[in-house]
């Protein structure tokens, strides 16, 4: 079970990816932590490279939010399970802006040491990402799917 403070970070770390406030990440993740995800080869290092990731999806998503399904675990690991939506108006992962709404699904696995994030791993399908934006392998069938759809 979360204790109150680490449910609290959990809190700021939803606030800090909804409005994408730099301010606050010093808040949530530790100066060494680690965040790897599917959208970048290499992990992020370090509260610079995090921001980074955060910037870049909200100039690609800036109506991006950030939806809390449920979260267990404890004072040191805790396994959340999410989905995000927004609109891409703006480029991302080079891709130019579509205007399309895309909404993902996903599970990040987040280490906990001194009350900030040492490590967070997501786990999302990407290319799911892509086919919504039209751009991914198979768009045209996922598009086609979606309008048939009552």
């Amino acid at each position: 079970m979360l204790s109150p403070s680490v449910q609290a970070l959990f809190d700021v770390m939803t606030g800090l990816w909804n409005t994408g406030n730099p301010a606050l990440l010093s808040q949530v993740y530790s100066a060494e932590a680690v965040r790897v995800d599917p959208l970048n080869p290499e992990p992020a290092r370090g509260i610079q490279q995090i921001g980074a990731t955060l910037s870049a999806a909200r100039a690609g998503f800036p109506d991006f939010q950030l939806h809390i399904k449920q979260r267990i675990g404890d004072d040191e690991w805790v396994v959340t399970e999410w989905s995000t939506t927004g609109t891409h108006t703006g480029a991302f992962m080079g891709v130019p802006p579509t205007g399309r709404a895309a909404t993902l699904h996903g599970v990040s696995v987040t280490r906990i040491s001194g009350l900030k994030i040492v490590e967070e791993r997501g786990y999302f399908d990407r290319l799911a990402l892509l086919q919504q934006l039209g751009v991914g392998p198979g768009a045209a069938q996922s598009a086609a799917a979606a309008a048939a759809r009552p």
